[in-house]
């Protein structure tokens, strides 16, 4: 796994969900949204990171690679929806505080793209190199 390709995947990465939240917020953005964007950038360092790790998994055939890359999103997912819920400047103050039925939902919503997140990235580790080898071979 070159530099380059994981380079290029965790700037894709921040570009998209990036342009996702600001299609999705306010127009100019406030203030808090720049909040979301160095999580954004977490994100993608971690994406970079592990980028390898997946392309090893995959290359050697590690067994329960799947059930770790789940685990990878999961965790992510649930991370990067508990971070908002633990700050204390967020939200919008003259308004109530959720409920439990919808901090679980945004949990799990959170989770779920966290868990596509990892699977995509990992299909990325698994399809790119082996286009490279491909396209490499006389």
């Amino acid at each position: 796994m070159t530099i380059k390709i994981r380079a290029r995947t965790a700037i894709a990465f921040f570009g998209i969900w990036i342009g996702i939240l600001y299609a999705g917020s306010d127009h100019p953005p406030p203030i808090g949204f720049w909040w979301l964007v160095a999580l954004v950038f977490v994100c993608a360092v971690a994406v970079y990171v592990r980028l390898p790790d997946y392309a090893s998994w995959s290359s050697r055939r590690r067994p329960g690679r799947a059930r770790r890359v789940l685990r990878d999103g999961l965790l992510a997912g649930l991370v990067v929806g508990l971070v908002p819920l633990m700050l204390p400047f967020t939200g919008e103050p003259t308004t109530a505080p959720a409920s439990v039925t919808l901090i679980l939902i945004w949990l799990a919503t959170l989770s779920a793209l966290g868990i596509l997140n990892a699977v995509l990235v990992y299909v990325i580790a698994v399809v790119v190199p082996s286009e490279s080898r491909a396209m490499t071979k006389p």
